[in-house]
């Protein structure tokens, strides 16, 4: 682990944390972004859910573009998994996984959705 501390650490790196990486490397926070690479983009044929791209977007090319664009304002995924999070009497966060350790003044977790879908009895019509 550095002595240094983030401004913030970012956990997943699917689009709400690579759009919070670009903003927060836009304004020159120190930032960090870990991520497990398992994003649900990867897996969408096409998104018509994204501003901007009214006839819609594949997953892959999205989630390659906003690579990209974190990258331009010096942010780049680290491949990793966080195991432990905890908050330090400092205020500060710790995070610990199998590739280290990294502290940070505030964590957002972008860690993605899970679809569940809901138990629904079948209805019977009389």
């Amino acid at each position: 682990m550095s002595d240094d501390i983030l401004d913030c650490l970012i956990i997943g790196g699917g689009a709400a944390g690579l759009t919070a990486a670009v903003y927060m490397g836009r304004y020159k926070r120190r930032v960090l972004l870990l991520d497990e690479g398992h994003s649900r983009l990867k897996r969408i044929p096409r998104t018509r859910n994204v501003p901007g791209f009214p006839d819609g977007i594949e997953g892959p090319e999205l989630l390659h573009r906003l690579q990209e664009q974190a990258a331009r304002y010096g942010v780049t995924p680290q491949a990793t998994r966080v195991e432990r999070l905890r908050k330090l009497d400092d205020g500060n966060f710790l995070a610990e996984g199998r590739d280290g350790s990294w502290r940070a003044r505030f964590v957002l977790l972008a860690t993605g959705a899970s679809d569940v879908e809901p138990e629904i009895e079948a209805s019977r019509r009389p």
